[in-house]
Order: structure tokens, then C-alpha cells, then sequence
């Protein structure tokens, strides 16, 4: 029961979701060169840019022509920005699934396959709810595909786009993914796809029929063996966990927007033992407590502390809270929602001796 989460044109609906008057314009964020003021290329474009021939890579020369006499938006790219937003939705998507494994600032599998219990159904219900969360946390739309391995999940995030939710289960497998180009195929890129074309291999139906040896022939032994499993719907690469956690947090959105400790706390008290007993789960102490605030304006602010050993106590959690909250409030407006996190982990091992600890 493996799933695929791809946010919708990340950058550009980043700076949607941080300036609504963008909705509707097209949104090109660029990387600037600096040698001209328009030396650089796309990086990326929302929905309403690329009706008008916007890609990621092209020159914003370019892009700046195509767009002459159309109302639009340049913006640069703001790496630290996506970055923070990315970090909590994969903070969101470890809450809730059983394994994540992030491969890019905008894309993660995901395994639910105990969650779900093997029923697709249900497996449906919980894909909802992250796409819930990640717009009700985050205003951002994403993409999701679900089905028994990583090509067929890859495949079904990119079927329905933006804002897309695709199951696909093992029954449907073969249905789904035969008449799709090559091109889609998770690995398949231009190059391949143009050698198969040559070869009369069009679709994946095509690919899925075509002889192993003259796979072996066009990419050799190893990438065509994947490619004809892969177009056959075969994948036993399971999703794993990259490197081990850097933080931990919980954030919701506030009843209304406030500013008054005591109402901010009574509901972010809750979330406390959730954030502690995922630390225990984990086997981790903490150094670090943070308190995040997110204002009516969209800004971030955050107040830390760190505290004098690691600690997996929950009370570390529930004593810092008030006066990190009280700081972040004096200094800041009114806050929309509010987390706590935390962070400089180091893992719980069992003490075999008296000269083992002191070392």
C-alpha cells in the first residue's frame, strides 16, 4: 500500500499562497543570474503560466516575451522559503503514514500499508486527510497517487493534476497503466523514450510486450530488467526512511486568530503528549524546544531554548512552552496557528556499565 504526495508547482503556488492577489496571473519564479537583470532560466510556473508556453528551464528572456502583453509575475526564487514549508509538510506526512521517504523539496512515497490494513478504501480516506491537512496547515494543493508499489503510485500522482487523489489497485493495475506513453514510466526519460519510439514502442502496453534481449540491446542488462518489470507493474523496491529524524513537531491552526497566551496554550496543550510519545516511539532525546508562530501575514517567527541535557520528559515539553510563546507573542501580531518542535536529537541506547556512560 504505497503512496506518492507531489505538491502542485511548489514554488510558484508557495508565493500564491503567501500573496493571493497572484491567484489567477500567471507566476514565473526564476533563477537570476545576476550578469543582466533578466539573465537566468524558469524554475518553475503555475498552471495559468504554462498555458502560455512556460517552462522550467527556459530562459526568462524569453519567458518575459511570451508573456508581453499579459498581466504576469516574476519573482525570485526564495530557496529558504520553500525549503521551511517542505519541511513541515514532510513533518505532517511522518505524522501520518507508517514510513516516509522524501525524494525531492516537492515529493515523497509514503508506506500505509498497516495503517490501511491491505484496504484500499480506507487507504483512500487517509490520502484525503493529508491532502486536507496539508491545504488547511498550508494553503497548498498537492497531487496523490496510491497503488501496491512506487511505479504504479508515481504514475497515478501524475495522472490527475493539480489538486489530484488517483487509487489505483492491484486489479487495475494493467488497465491503468497500458495506454500511457513510455514517457511517463518512472526512470523513462527523453532519451530512452525516443530510442523505443524508433523501435516502435509507443505506449506502455507496448513496452510491457517488447522481447527482454532487445531492451538489453538499447540500455543493457540491468536498466532493461527494470524497465520491463516496471511497464509490467512489477516494483518490490519498498519505501525506506532516509537518515534519521532532525526534529519532531506539531502545528494547528488557531479557533481564531489571537494573541492571548492562555487561549493559545489551552489548545496547543493537546498536541504535547502526541509530540512526546512519537519521541518515545523513536527512541530519541531532545536538546531543543521551539515554539513556532505563524501570523495572520503568513511570516514565521520562532522562539527556542535549549536545555541543559538531552531529556525525553514530556514535562521539558510542557515547561518550556509558556515562556517560549509569551516571547514570541510580545515581540509579534496576532497568530493564526502555533507548533511546538523538538529537535537536537540524540538516540536512547542501553547503558551496559558505569564506564561505557562516562565515556
Amino acid at each position: 500500500m504505497v503512496g506518492h504526495l507531489d505538491l502542485d508547482y511548489f514554488y510558484a503556488q508557495v508565493e500564491e499562497a503567501r500573496d493571493p492577489s497572484l491567484r489567477g496571473l500567471p507566476v514565473v519564479v526564476c533563477v537570476y543570474s545576476g550578469r543582466a537583470e533578466d539573465s537566468g532560466v524558469v524554475s518553475t510556473a503555475n498552471y495559468k503560466a504554462r498555458e502560455f508556453g512556460i517552462r522550467s528551464g527556459m530562459p526568462i528572456t524569453l519567458a518575459k516575451r511570451r508573456l508581453k502583453e499579459v498581466e504576469s509575475k516574476f519573482i525570485a526564487m526564495r530557496r529558504e522559503r520553500y525549503e521551511a514549508y517542505s519541511e513541515r509538510i514532510m513533518t505532517l506526512l511522518k505524522e501520518e503514514t507508517d514510513i516516509t521517504e522524501q525524494t525531492g523539496i516537492d515529493e515523497a512515497f509514503f508506506d500505509i500499508t498497516a495503517k490501511a490494513g491491505n484496504d484500499f478504501e480506507l487507504a483512500s480516506g487517509i490520502a484525503s486527510e493529508i491532502k486536507r491537512e496539508v491545504f488547511q496547515r498550508e494553503r497548498l494543493t498537492c497531487s496523490i497517487g496510491l497503488g501496491p508499489n512506487k511505479i504504479v503510485a508515481k504514475l497515478a500522482s501524475d495522472f490527475l493534476k493539480p489538486d489530484g487523489l488517483t487509487i489505483v489497485t492491484p486489479q487495475q493495475v494493467k488497465g491503468f497503466m497500458d495506454p500511457l506513453s513510455v514517457d511517463k514510466l518512472y526512470g523513462i526519460g527523453s532519451k530512452s523514450s525516443a530510442l523505443l519510439r524508433e523501435k516502435g514502442v509507443v505506449t506502455i502496453a507496448d513496452l510491457a510486450r517488447t522481447d527482454l534481449s532487445l531492451l538489453e540491446e538499447l540500455f543493457g542488462r540491468k536498466l532493461a530488467v527494470y524497465i520491463h518489470n516496471a511497464a509490467n507493474g512489477v516494483n518490490e523496491e519498498p519505501v525506506t526512511e532516509r537518515g534519521q529524524a532532525t526534529q519532531i513537531s506539531r502545528i494547528i491552526t488557531l479557533k481564531r486568530d489571537s494573541r492571548n497566551v492562555d487561549e493559545i496554550l489551552a489548545q496547543l496543550t493537546p498536541t504535547f503528549e502526541d509530540l512526546h510519545s512519537r519521541v518515545v516511539e523513536k527512541k530519541l532525546f531532545f536538546r531543543t524546544v521551539s515554539v513556532i508562530g505563524i501570523l495572520t501575514d503568513l511570516s514565521i517567527r520562532t522562539r527556542t531554548k535549549t536545555l541543559e541535557a538531552p531529556t525525553a520528559e514530556l514535562s521539558a515539553i510542557g515547561g518550556s512552552a509558556p515562556d517560549l510563546l509569551l516571547s514570541l507573542i510580545k515581540e509579534s501580531g496576532e497568530l493564526r496557528r502555533v507548533g511546538i518542535k523538538v529537535s537536537g536529537f540524540n538516540e536512547v541506547k542501553d547503558q551496559s556499565s558505569l564506564a561505557e556512560f562516562l565515556q
